[in-house]
């Protein structure tokens, strides 16, 4: 059954995810989890969008007749996820994955987007959230793979923080994090994250995926 939701001034169908007609190579995959800490703490530190609060984005592709998200999760680095499993919550969690398409004014080649996301499969994750490295972190390989394809307008590269917007402070949950791997908190850095992928001026919300 679909059904409309308004959320903020962005109106959204529910789509099943394989409802294949509506989905696009390129199509952007973002995803809220909530009761999830690191999920949370990605929320806390970065600008949401309207009512959702994205942490993790993938691009969609099509391998053979099945529809793949090219993503990089802590797990297994760079990999391929079938669209199916993409936004299916761990016990516990709540997911709502949100489908994003570039305007068409924000041109770019399917198939060098595909190219450098096949080319960066089985990187490993960029705990660091280190821009130079030849790891990659969810936004980062986004944004990268949209570069690569000739798309450099869409998405700009912002000082990141990791302190909590209400607080001031580091949050808890990211200095645990830094210190779990070794690394210092990239305070100031440039990098990228889901919410600001989500809010540029090339993107429209167009859908929710059901699972």
């Amino acid at each position: 059954m679909k059904y409309l939701a308004v959320i903020i001034v962005i109106l959204l169908n529910t789509c099943n995810a394989n409802n294949a007609r509506k989905l696009r190579e390129g199509d952007i995959l973002f995803r809220e989890t909530r009761n999830n800490a690191l999920s949370d703490a990605i929320s806390d530190v970065t600008d949401s969008t309207g009512n959702l609060r994205f942490s993790h984005v993938g691009v969609l592709i099509k391998e053979g007749r099945r529809w793949m998200v090219v993503e990089a999760t802590h797990g297994k680095g760079v990999c391929l996820t079938p669209i199916e499993l993409f936004g299916l919550p761990a016990k516990g969690e709540t997911v709502r994955v949100v489908l994003g398409r570039l305007d068409k004014r924000y041109k770019f080649d399917v198939k060098r987007l595909k190219a450098y996301g096949r080319q960066q499969l089985n990187k490993p994750y960029d705990y660091a959230f280190d821009w130079n490295d030849s790891a990659m972190y969810c936004s980062e390989l986004v944004y990268k793979m949209f570069v690569a394809a000739g798309q450099r307008d869409a998405f700009w590269p912002n000082v990141m923080t990791f302190k909590n917007a209400s607080t001031g402070a580091f949050d808890p949950t990211w200095v645990e994090y830094f210190d779990r791997h070794g690394s210092t908190i990239p305070e100031g850095e440039l990098g990228i994250n889901p919410n600001a992928m989500a809010a540029s001026k090339a993107v429209h919300l167009l859908f929710e995926i059901r699972y």
